[in-house]
């Protein structure tokens, strides 16, 4: 007698499409894409330039800027731990006067001696036009040098609204406005409001 030793064996595998394997790959890229764009890596090693280096490539016009800053005194500013810088824009005539405040710096609301603030900062800002800046900006640095507000608006909206062709709410409009920590900003303002 013979014994006929069968050995089962399994037939093989089909090496199927790894299907599973690919959606993981595809959702670590992703999450390492957004990671790097939100941490700006690209631009930080200059992989890729960033708008505002594409946009202000040309020096920046101190001749401007200075004449500003007289004007700001002018109106009444206490100019310590405020700085100009108005920026050229690539490939155009237009320039962007960049006010920066910084109470790190010295910059204080309570150093003011002129009527009204808003008003005389606007009449400031009216009269850049004619040094051919086309958009102000103001960013306002905290005492511990963080940027907790900035806003833009275009200088012809400020001189229609000085010759009251807009309104308040109009003009608002048109004013761009960003925080960084909201809540720090709103205690900077209940401070200089007391």
């Amino acid at each position: 007698m013979t014994k006929d030793t069968e050995v089962k064996t399994k037939p093989p595998k089909k090496k199927g499409f790894p299907f599973g394997k690919i959606i993981l790959l595809i959702f670590v890229l992703f999450i390492l894409v957004a990671v790097l764009q939100y941490f700006r890596i690209p631009q930080k090693i200059g992989l890729i330039k960033s708008p505002a280096d594409n946009l202000f490539t040309m020096t920046p016009d101190s001749e401007k800027a200075l004449i500003i800053m007289d004007n700001l005194r002018a109106a009444g500013l206490n100019t310590r731990g405020v700085e100009v810088y108005v920026l050229p824009v690539a490939g155009t005539d237009h320039n962007l006067a960049m006010i920066v405040l910084d109470a790190s710096k010295g910059f204080s609301f309570s150093g003011y001696y002129g009527t009204d603030p808003v008003k005389d900062f606007l009449t400031v800002i009216s009269q850049a036009q004619g040094e051919g800046i086309n958009r102000a900006a103001v960013t306002y640095y905290d005492e511990e040098g963080r940027q907790l507000v900035a806003a833009t608006v275009p200088t012809d909206a400020i001189v229609a609204y000085s010759q009251g062709k807009l309104t308040d709410n109009q003009l608002m409009e048109k004013v761009d406005v960003g925080t960084d920590d909201l809540w720090a900003f709103i205690g900077v303002i209940k401070d200089q409001l007391k």
